[in-house]
């Protein structure tokens, strides 16, 4: 894809990439280590996690995905077949 913003957004680094099949990515809080512009291919670094931005201490990226300017889907149907796996109730 092509990254087409890497800045803060309401005090938080972002990041967000456009995919040749039409969907936005967006991740944060990532501090980028790529620029808007930039040609990103699969499995790339595009920046590192900023820890301790929850209230609770848990680290974790916020991952959006959307096909327009207001129609956001679900970024985990972009990941390759989920592998689902059941465990004993007992």
């Amino acid at each position: 894809g092509t990254v087409v913003f890497a800045g803060m957004v309401a005090g938080r680094p972002v990041v967000s990439i456009d995919h040749s099949d039409g969907i936005r990515t967006t991740y944060e809080p990532v501090e980028a280590c790529v620029s808007a512009g930039d040609a990103v291919g699969r499995g790339q670094v595009i920046g590192t996690l900023v820890a301790g931005h929850r209230s609770d201490g848990v680290d974790a990226l916020h991952w959006g995905a959307r096909t327009g300017p207001k129609t956001y889907v679900n970024p985990l149907r972009l990941l390759r077949p989920a592998v689902i796996r059941l465990k004993p109730v007992q």
